[in-house]
């Protein structure tokens, strides 16, 4: 009996440590942003200063699909799928290697003006 147990407690510990993280569109909203957007280097800075890679490329441009379907915490609904309908396509643009894709994704992501729009207390 403490065989088993020990087995399936065994199993069980494997099992966790071979998990993936969460697809992005699994994660709430303020844990895309923290993983790509929070700090100079993170992700979206990278992409913005031509200075990523195509895993890079498509990495943001996921986790900008994710949150197209995603309720922003506050502000108007239709504002935000149209902010976040225009940086998918600027960066799918980056992401199929379209000429001055790089200054679209900058002005697409603008931070201070979703924060502004759709988070909560704004741009702090």
């Amino acid at each position: 009996m403490a065989a088993l147990i020990f087995i399936l407690a065994a199993g069980g510990v494997s099992a966790q440590q071979g998990k993936k993280p969460p697809p992005p569109s699994a994660r709430p909203i303020k844990d895309l942003m923290l993983g790509s957007h929070k700090e100079k280097g993170a992700l979206i800075f990278r992409v913005r200063d031509a200075e990523s890679t195509d895993d890079d490329n498509k990495k943001l441009l996921a986790e900008y699909k994710s949150l197209d379907g995603m309720k922003p915490p506050v502000g108007d609904v239709a504002a935000w799928k149209k902010r976040v309908g225009n940086a998918v396509a600027a960066i799918q643009d980056l992401v199929d290697k379209k000429g001055g894709a790089v200054e679209r994704v900058r002005g697409a992501t603008d931070c201070a003006g979703c924060h502004n729009a759709h988070r909560v207390g704004g741009n702090k």
